[in-house]
């Protein structure tokens, strides 16, 4: 279980002030609120690429409030999507396993397992800016479950794409939380 305790954060004018919930395995959880509330902020802490100023982050009653963003159990997948430019498909899906120090083999088995699990496996060798904006979306994802995170953190996972895409990446999300 997720569990957001009293988590308080300031910069500038902007704060969250006491910010609580839990989330259950395999729950789906949504912020909701009007641009600049803060929900971009929130999973940033969670994530750990920011700290808060108060309140704690628990996971299954481990305390990760200050633990660095790759000693987490938790996946951001990026409103912007955030992929490398420079890197192809393959490359952009292996790096947090690369980073990792995993062996050569289990990253291309990795890649080759999410690659087919989220239908981009004949995209591996194109570039992020030769990708449509659901593919892009699918390599974010791709990228963020590599490490097998316990908990998928989305920032506004729906909101550059159309109906169609929409349906698709919905029930993509639905096949991932099952698994």
């Amino acid at each position: 279980m997720l569990e957001i305790r009293n988590i308080c954060y300031q910069t500038g004018n902007f704060d969250l002030d006491h910010i609580s919930f839990s989330v259950e395995q395999g729950e789906y959880f949504v912020l909701l609120g009007p641009s600049g509330a803060g929900k971009s902020v929130l999973l940033e802490l969670i994530a750990g690429l920011t700290y808060a100023d108060n309140g704690q982050i628990l996971f299954d009653g481990k305390d990760f409030t200050f633990a660095p963003a790759w000693k987490r159990p938790f996946g951001l997948v990026f409103q912007d999507l955030a992929l490398f430019p420079h890197l192809n498909v393959f490359d952009n899906i292996a790096y947090p396993l690369k980073r990792d120090k995993r062996t050569k083999e289990s990253i291309n088995q990795r890649v080759e397992e999410l690659s087919h699990e989220l239908e981009i496996a004949h995209l591996l060798e194109r570039k992020p800016d030769t990708l449509s904006g659901g593919e892009q979306q699918r390599v974010a994802l791709a990228r963020t479950l590599a490490l097998k995170p316990s908990v998928l953190l989305l920032d506004e996972p729906l909101s550059a794409m159309d109906v169609s895409l929409q349906y698709e990446l919905r029930s993509l999300l639905r096949m991932i939380n099952k698994s």
